[in-house]
């Protein structure tokens, strides 16, 4: 006798179709890999979510024109199913349906206006196609027609590809070659980024960067980016017209190339920086590259100049007061806390301590190698790292100090515990957490939760002064808000990098 299907853990959080976009958005409890399917009879877009269970209080919801209803069901114990009720005249192109993970947790389901629609008016078969999880793969390609090839092909070039969307707070104006590495120059906000590391149809790594509210510059064009420089093969930009606006921002990797370091700087552009080597120490290809016949476009020589993009951007300096060392070279190593399949906390509105984090953790890495300060980042997207790696991180690289970043909580019914929190284990550490707590509420408006000495794993297995910071509540009424904000964010971030720049100064 067979043993029944275990039933799904997680739970479909919230959904909401906006009928002035045509949107279907939706938000669950863990990472999910939607399977979305259009059918012509009935008529319907069927959306499946493996792994994830129903809430019923969620309900379903009468829209009316091209889509008619959304209904949400439980299709089997383990798979929730959202189903939109088309109306019979919206004729649907599946190529115009896009799907784009604004997280693995967070998707948006993104169907043409009426009119829209209309400019395609045959009947297509029913289609299928499972959209892969954002850590893995690039997630935003639209529905394909049963018997077509899903994967678009290799593109042997550089390629941008832009859409008309609303204003952003960040402009991505081209790609700059410089002796450290790439530089990203944006106008407006700090961008807000998220990297992720995938193959191709190839199977060639890529580094793939997502920017929200952001849009790529009138007139960028792909021959304004960066050609075969530094083991970075091709270039792809691609504009989104999501809610916000985002950017894709895709770094194929040749053979020679090393990982790269995606820094956002709290003043406006992104740096990408090999890690372990200097630029110049890349390899070149010993032999000529055969390139597809398609767009194929070689590689300019090895010693061939390549001119920066037609608009020069200074490379923006966070405000941190400058560094002199004194005994030589240092380097520090931040420890964004959690990641991949640890959230962390979790707090107001689904708020994760993770993610919060490295967003911080980031900022503060780009003011200090502002400074000319040696960062390392004992994770640099959303990856599952153990305690023990990363205190074995900072004790192979002998870090100087040893910074950990992490998130409180409490009982999410005590949204009146809020505030800064410094850790440490030795009298060294202490040291350094003074300092830290010292500039952090010089700098914020927080409440002072003190100074402790505490027992973490990071703290007692790192010999190197060491210290965690708990830089607010998610489950806090004041904090959350502020967490949630990229320019609080920011500004948290210049507020740490400082506290180490007065620890390693010898400053009070």
């Amino acid at each position: 006798m067979g043993s029944l299907p275990a039933r799904a853990s997680a739970r479909l959080q919230t959904w909401q179709f906006d009928t002035g976009q045509n949107r279907l958005i939706f938000t669950t409890e863990s990472g999910v890999q939607p399977q979305v399917s259009l059918l012509t009879n009935p008529h319907q877009l069927v959306i499946d979510l493996p792994g994830i269970a129903s809430d019923e209080t969620l309900g379903n919801q009468i829209i009316g024109g091209p889509v008619q209803a959304v209904r949400v069901t439980q299709a089997n114990a383990r798979t929730t199913r959202m189903v939109l009720d088309l109306s019979p005249d919206y004729t649907l192109d599946p190529k115009q349906v896009k799907v784009w993970g604004m997280t693995n947790q967070q998707w948006v389901v993104q169907l043409p206006s009426a009119t829209q629609a209309d400019a395609s008016n045959s009947a297509f078969p029913n289609s299928t196609l499972t959209i892969p999880d954002l850590s893995k793969a690039i997630a935003s390609r639209p529905l394909t027609a049963v018997g077509t090839e899903p994967m678009p092909p290799l593109i042997s070039r550089n390629q941008v590809t832009t859409a008309a969307v609303r204003a952003t707070a960040t402009v991505l104006r081209g790609v700059q070659t410089t002796a450290e590495g790439f530089f990203i120059p944006t106008a407006g906000a700090a961008p807000q980024v998220h990297v992720y590391r995938t193959r191709d149809a190839n199977q060639a790594r890529q580094i793939v960067i997502d920017l929200l509210d952001a849009a790529i510059a009138p007139g960028l064009v792909a021959e304004a980016l960066p050609q075969g420089r530094y083991g970075i093969s091709r270039w792809s930009l691609t504009q989104f017209a999501t809610a916000p606006p985002a950017i894709r921002v895709t770094l194929t990797l040749d053979g020679h190339s090393p990982d790269w370091q995606i820094t956002p700087l709290a003043s406006g552009g992104v740096w990408v920086t090999p890690i372990g080597m200097a630029p110049s120490q890349i390899a070149a290809p010993a032999t000529t590259v055969v390139l597809p016949v398609i767009n194929a476009v070689a590689p300019p020589p090895v010693n061939q100049t390549v001119a920066p993009p037609a608009v020069a951007t200074p490379v923006p300096q966070p405000t941190v007061t400058p560094y002199s060392p004194s005994r030589g070279q240092v380097l520090v190593m931040l420890d964004p806390g959690h990641g991949g399949v640890d959230p962390g906390a979790v707090g107001i509105g689904g708020l994760q301590e993770k993610g919060v984090v490295l967003a911080v953790a980031q900022y503060t890495a780009a003011a200090l190698q502002a400074q000319g300060i040696a960062v390392q980042m004992t994770r640099q997207s959303d990856q599952t790292v153990d305690l023990q790696p990363r205190a074995t991180m900072a004790e192979t690289a002998r870090a100087t100090v040893f910074v950990s970043i992490h998130a409180n909580a409490v009982n999410m019914q005590r949204p009146e515990v809020n505030g800064l929190e410094t850790y440490y284990y030795s009298d060294s550490g202490q040291v350094l957490a003074t300092a830290l707590q010292r500039q952090v509420l010089s700098t914020m408006a927080m409440n002072d939760r003190g100074v402790r000495q505490a027992r973490f794993l990071v703290l007692r297995r790192t010999s190197m002064p060491a210290a965690l910071i708990e830089i607010g509540f998610v489950t806090g009424a004041t904090d959350a808000p502020k967490l949630r904000d990229p320019r609080w964010q920011a500004q948290m971030g210049q507020a740490i990098a400082q506290g180490i720049v007065n620890y390693l100064s010898g400053r009070p």
